[in-house]
């Protein structure tokens, strides 16, 4: 996987992408616990400050595992198929019950409770890391929409829009890579605007105009968008 080379405005990337704090280190985004090892090429990485980094990943690790067992209906390691978090279901025995008191099964079939903050925390980071990455935009405060929806609870219409989102109604910034995809688009580019980063587990897509708007799909099961005005 390859990355055009950010040529925006660098004071952009003198922060930390997530509280505008001092840039002491670097963050994958995505984060490589929603990846699969062997990791991809030139994973996307972002300015921040070593707690921002830091702070995130217990909640980032509670993601992951969440939707691995939702997919897998149960919170039982032998049941999840990434073999990474059943590793982490294995090492962690708190986490996994925690998880598990979230599930609630009844005629209807097994459902998740999720701790919505938690995920919310989680998907505005991301979208916060894909913004700078892409748009060479930072979006330090709080964002004006977050929609986190399981695919299978969208209508066929909201799937489409989703998945062929409307042009935006103005440019990226000039030279960043958003800019250069659209100058470089090919034909699978124009089928499907959003960068893969390892198929079946993350991809997203990042659009400037009168809003920054990120939207995130997660194992091909959680699709997120967050945007601010």
């Amino acid at each position: 996987m390859k990355h055009p080379q950010n040529y925006g405005d660098e004071r952009q990337l003198l922060q930390c992408v997530f509280c505008g704090g001092p840039t002491q280190t670097v963050d994958h985004c995505p984060s490589r616990v929603l990846l699969d090892e062997p990791y991809p090429e030139q994973l996307p990485t972002v300015p921040a400050c070593l707690p921002c980094n830091n702070s995130f990943s217990l909640d980032e690790e509670y993601l992951a595992c969440l939707v691995a067992c939702v997919l897998a209906g149960s919170t039982d390691p032998d049941n999840v198929t990434r073999p990474k978090i059943r590793r982490i279901l294995n090492s962690s025995p708190a986490l996994r019950a925690r998880i598990d008191q979230q599930k609630n099964e009844s005629a209807n079939g097994i459902v998740f409770q999720p701790e919505m903050p938690r995920v919310e925390s989680v998907v505005t980071k991301l979208a916060k890391g894909h913004a700078l990455f892409e748009l060479n935009e930072p979006c330090l405060g709080e964002p004006d929409l977050i929609q986190i929806v399981p695919v299978e609870l969208m209508t066929q219409e909201e799937r489409q829009n989703f998945e062929l989102p409307e042009a935006p109604a103005g440019w990226p910034e000039a030279g960043s890579r958003a800019m250069q995809r659209m100058l470089i688009m090919d034909e699978a580019s124009l089928v499907s605007p959003w960068v893969v980063i390892q198929n079946g587990l993350y991809r997203y897509h990042a659009a400037a105009g009168a809003a920054i708007s990120v939207q995130i799909m997660i194992a091909e099961y959680l699709a997120c968008k967050v945007s601010w005005d």
